[in-house]
């Protein structure tokens, strides 16, 4: 059966995740308005307490477990912010997590992951690559029977993600011409047109990704 993300359950994870999200301002920004001929504003989401729109849907995701699966503790794979995410939601709901990182990870996101998940969470840093930690990540998990918080491809992923389109379109009363995303997975992306399809389907999205490393 093919996913697609519904306003309703979007609008259910807005709600689920408001004790720990922060409403990001929408920021205009002059200088890309001048630079381009446009009235441009930044989301920032950078200002989140870890740093990313990460937490929104980690936090959705691990709080809708089970009894049983939480107490079985969770698993995910991350280069950075999935795992200060999954880090800080573990945290917050007392649940025990393992995060494999690449060993390459820079030590300050692997110090910010630990500082955020403090006892509750096991960081193994493991593999030169992504990859690498998610295919550990796996089979570490399917071992000892915990739950996998996928970075990006799980319906209550995509749904925290996309509370950040229901922010912006409450904050502002103009139409939306386009939407700059960023795309890695594609869980953001989902989210977003889950909310633009149904509150604001005249939007176009315009998906970018860095043209060295598509």
């Amino acid at each position: 059966m093919t996913y697609f993300p519904t306003i309703e359950n979007i609008k259910k994870a807005a709600i689920n995740i408001q004790q720990v999200v922060d409403v990001t301002p929408l920021s205009f920004s002059l200088r890309l308005s001048k630079e381009y001929n446009a009235n441009i504003f930044l989301k920032r989401e950078d200002l989140q307490s870890v740093r990313s729109y990460k937490i929104r849907g980690a936090f959705n995701k691990i709080s809708s477990l089970s009894g049983e699966e939480r107490a079985k503790g969770v698993v995910c794979a991350s280069a950075g912010n999935h795992a200060q995410g999954v880090a800080y939601a573990c945290k917050h709901l007392g649940i025990k997590g393992t995060i494999y990182m690449p060993a390459v990870t820079p030590k300050q996101k692997v110090e910010q992951t630990k500082l955020f998940g403090e006892s509750w969470v096991n960081v193994v840093l493991e593999g030169d690559t992504f990859d690498d930690s998610f295919i550990a990540a796996k089979q570490y998990c399917e071992t000892e029977n915990k739950t996998f918080i996928h970075p990006f491809d799980d319906p209550k992923i995509i749904e925290g993600q996309g509370t950040v389109g229901l922010e912006i379109l409450n904050q502002t009363k103009k139409s939306i011409d386009y939407i700059f995303v960023p795309v890695g997975g594609g869980g953001l992306a989902s989210g977003l047109i889950g909310v633009l399809k149904a509150m604001s389907p005249n939007t176009k999205i315009i998906g970018v990704e860095p043209e060295g490393a598509p």
